[in-house]
């Protein structure tokens, strides 16, 4: 009697027995049957095995590989991948006679569907990088009205070239000193900074975001330029009379200081500028660059120890302005509430056709300010510059 016919037997024999009697029963049958079931096993395994083989054989001539399909997907795997993984469950099923699915997972990859036009859309597009502003924030700020100014600002101020203090000690009936006070008007007038950019109609219709960062990158330029003007501009033409042009020149002298550095510099400055008129003026700030700041920040005693902390918010006790926009080697120290700037409130963005721009469906969008930095001439003596502050250092050091 075949194996199957047994155990079909058995089955009918075992109806409404104690599942004492079922399991002991069960336990002789497999007791006998031993190693005709273990033959028909390996027979199913053996066969299994060489259909697996061939299978795998086949699928590695077809080089059903998933670094060959550059799918992007990172959890694609092969055919052949797919069946080595499941080949203990494939196992299971075919030799326990087990009940159960084996779930294997053709290789389907996003490229297999064409022109795709999908994605994961980053809704902002980025800003480009630029210059911080720094000293156009710490600066005081006056606003000028918008009308009945003629573009000046008007203010009347010492002319000190001309102005002597003669006070001295006076003998009995000798005559008094006499001493000079003279005052001159002054004008400066608005500056203007703008940019232009040329777009089509159609951008503006159709790239609405896009356009919309057209402004923002206008604003950009305009202020770029102002904080370049702000520190450097040089006051011919159009340009802004800058602080460093607005400012005296310190002049070092031998001091015989060990080993100096920017800290002794900036007390130096100072000192020159608060020893003959500290009534007046109380310097804040240092203006200076971060690559001249290196020399400080990067400063090392003889067992390789920073000397200074790393960042350095004030030096000497004054509020340190890092603007990029200053010279590499300079310095500037002065009390800032002496250098204002006037200005015409925001900065104005507008829209226009000139030209033939209104037949070739384009217009051009415009930035625009108004200011001026003023350091009146009776308070350009709270400022000193240092063109050369490595020369200073050796001259400090005599």
């Amino acid at each position: 009697m075949e194996l199957k016919e047994q155990l079909e037997a058995l089955t009918l024999k075992l109806e409404g027995k104690s599942q004492t009697e079922v399991k002991s029963a069960i336990e002789a049958f497999e007791l006998k049957n031993k190693e005709v079931i273990d033959n028909q096993i390996k027979e199913v395994k053996d066969a299994f095995e060489v259909q697996l083989k061939e299978l795998q054989d086949h699928a590695d001539k077809l080089d059903v590989k998933l670094q060959a399909k550059a799918v992007t997907d990172k959890g694609a795997k092969s055919l052949v991948e797919e069946i080595k993984e499941k080949k203990s469950q494939i196992k299971e099923v075919a030799f326990k006679q087990a009940s159960g699915d084996v779930e294997i997972k053709a290789l389907t990859s996003t490229a297999s569907v064409s022109n795709n036009a999908q994605g994961f859309f980053i809704p902002e597009i980025t800003q480009l990088g630029h210059k911080e502003r720094s000293l156009y924030n710490v600066l005081p700020k006056v606003s000028v009205s918008d009308s009945n100014t003629g573009s000046v600002v008007r203010y009347r101020d010492w002319d000190e070239a001309t102005t002597v203090r003669a006070a001295a000690m006076v003998a009995e009936g000798a005559a008094f000193p006499e001493s000079t006070a003279k005052f001159a008007w002054y004008s400066k007038p608005l500056r203007k900074v703008g940019d232009t950019l040329p777009v089509t109609e159609e951008f503006f219709e159709d790239e609405a975001q896009a356009a919309g960062e057209l402004q923002i990158f206008l604003d950009v330029n305009v202020n770029l330029k102002i904080d370049d003007q702000l520190v450097n501009g040089d006051n011919t033409g159009q340009n802004l009379a800058g602080i460093f042009n607005s400012s005296p020149a310190y002049t070092a002298v031998a001091s015989g200081i060990s080993a100096p550095n920017l800290k002794d510099l900036t007390i130096k400055v100072r000192n020159d500028i608060t020893r003959s008129r500290g009534s007046k003026y109380s310097p804040d700030i240092v203006l200076v660059n971060s690559l001249t700041m290196e020399g400080l920040v990067l400063a090392k005693d003889g067992n390789n120890n920073y000397i200074f902390d790393e960042n350095i918010g004030t030096l000497a006790g004054l509020f340190v302005v890092v603007d990029e926009n200053v010279a590499d080697n300079a310095m500037l120290i002065g009390d800032r509430r002496y250098a204002r700037i006037y200005e015409k409130t925001g900065l104005v963005i507008s829209r226009g056709t000139p030209n033939a721009q209104f037949l070739e469906d384009e217009e051009t969008i415009k930035a625009r300010k108004r200011m001026l930095l003023l350091i009146k001439e009776g308070d350009k003596t709270g400022f000193r510059k240092v063109t050369d502050v490595a020369a200073a250092l050796v001259t400090l050091a005599s």
